[in-house]
């Protein structure tokens, strides 16, 4: 077996080179190798460029500087190598103080002797010894060198310092440094050992004293707290909403406004809310300007399979076409051609006075009952004014029981309130005119629509389109 001058590495005789750390093991085989591929310093580990007989780094003569028989400069005696302490060992991988001491060694730093700061490259060159000094330079005499350390020195320390086992591979089983990251052989890392955790100092129990007993009468607390205590207060919880509103749901059916006759003939209005609002600026459907339509004067809604109009109560209310005929009740308003009439019901007309000369005046109504049917001026005040005991109160433009013979909207036989045995009155468009006639929605009332129904709001008509 041949041990490597560098590492101690024991390997076989036919080896030319260390197979832990590649230092040749043969002086020609180094020589060979140094002066093709340059040579790495024994000492410091340092490359050489070929050729080169002197360390660069810390001065030691290399092998290729022996075989050429050149002065060595540095005669310090070589020792034979003593395997190296841990020490050592742990020096040359730079181990930390931690990592030295799982190893079970101590990294010895400071120690001059492992200084591997390359030298000064503007340091004069050192002369050989026996060459004759420069012309003109004044001899120097050397410094007496330092005396070479004992032999037995390391030993000593080595046996001084307690040995640490050998690292065994756990892949390939080669034998390592105690201090060794890898493995030398196959190159497996070794993995730190977790170091226990330090238990916590337990700090003692602070003994503490009760304070002295002081003798308080029980009746004396009892009144302190109830002259102290605050008055009760109720808690009040805040009425938040307990969910967000949901999304309002589609209308059942599809349904349209169409201006039948106003300021926007032709224009759809789509009723696409379950409760669509109709009026002036504002409302979701927006009839333009008309002086006569509230801001919100009407709303349709969707019940089901039908649609049903809400009047709002605003002043010129809302009007729903009358198909054929439809009930009266006092006080209702309808309108025929340009005219608006209200029907007053049952009325008690003046009885004659019992004086000696009797009022002269037009001749009574005939029947035991009399109605009354009024006509609605521009601001409300009352025009034309007709009692009639029935059973029929025609209204037109001639001919009639109430004629308006100037408005040409008018059928000349226009609209007819029947009065029935019981009292009841029922509004009749005659179909003489297209004008038709139309009935108001009483005040926050609804009425049910049907398709091709005509409403009348202000000056607009709105027809009814479903699908």
């Amino acid at each position: 077996m041949i041990t490597c001058p560098a590492c101690g590495k024991e390997n076989e005789d036919s080896a030319v080179e260390c197979r832990r750390c590649r230092a040749p093991l043969r002086e020609e085989a180094a020589a060979a190798s140094s002066a093709a591929f340059g040579e790495v310093c024994r000492r410091c580990e340092a490359y050489n460029e070929p050729g080169a007989t002197v360390c660069s780094n810390c001065g030691l003569q290399l092998l290729a500087g022996e075989q050429g028989g050149e002065p060595p400069l540095d005669k310090t005696p070589e020792q034979p190598y003593a395997g190296g302490s841990v020490s050592d060992e742990m020096s040359a991988f730079a181990l930390s103080a931690e990592e030295a001491a799982e190893a079970g060694g101590s990294a010895r730093n400071g120690d001059p002797s492992l200084d591997r700061t390359p030298a000064d490259p503007y340091a004069p060159p050192a002369q050989a010894r026996g060459a004759a000094p420069a012309p003109g330079v004044a001899p120097r005499k050397a410094e007496p060198a330092p005396p070479p350390p004992p032999a037995a020195a390391p030993a000593r320390a080595q046996a001084a310092e307690p040995a640490a086992a050998e690292k065994n591979c756990k892949s390939c089983g080669a034998a390592n440094p105690p201090a060794a990251k890898f493995c030398f052989d196959c190159g497996t890392p070794f993995i730190k050992r977790p170091e226990p955790p330090r238990a916590a100092p337990t700090a003692e129990p602070v003994k503490s004293e009760p304070p002295p007993s002081i003798h308080v009468d029980a009746d004396l607390i009892a009144e302190e707290a109830a002259s102290e205590a605050p008055p009760a207060v109720e808690e009040q919880v805040a009425d938040w909403p307990s969910a967000e509103p949901a999304e309002e749901a589609p209308p059942p059916f599809q349904a349209s406004l169409v201006v039948e006759k106003g300021s926007a003939p032709g224009t759809a209005f789509a009723l696409a809310r379950l409760e669509n609002s109709v009026g002036a600026s504002g409302a979701q459907i927006e009839l333009g300007e008309d002086a006569f339509v509230a801001p919100h004067a009407a709303t349709l809604l969707f019940a089901e399979d039908h649609l049903v109009v809400r009047d709002e109560g605003s002043a010129n209310g809302i009007f729903v076409k009358v198909r054929e005929s439809a009930p009266l009740e006092p006080g209702d308003l309808f309108i025929a051609g340009e005219r608006l009439l209200r029907y007053e019901g049952a009325c008690e007309l003046p009885r004659e006075s019992e004086s000696d000369t009797p009022f002269l005046g037009a001749p009574r109504p005939a029947g035991p009952v009399a109605v009354r049917v009024s006509e609605v001026l521009a601001g409300g005040k009352t025009g034309r004014t007709c009692h009639r005991s029935g059973p029929v109160i025609a209204v037109g433009r001639s001919g009639c029981d109430l004629n308006f013979p100037s408005d040409s909207s008018l059928a000349a036989r226009h609209a007819e309130i029947r009065l029935a045995e019981d009292g009841s009155a029922t509004l009749a468009d005659l179909g003489q005119a297209p004008t038709g006639v139309f009935l108001r929605v009483r005040p926050q009332a609804t009425m049910d629509l049907q398709a091709g129904d005509i409403v009348q709001i202000g000056e607009q008509q709105l027809r009814l389109e479903l699908g």
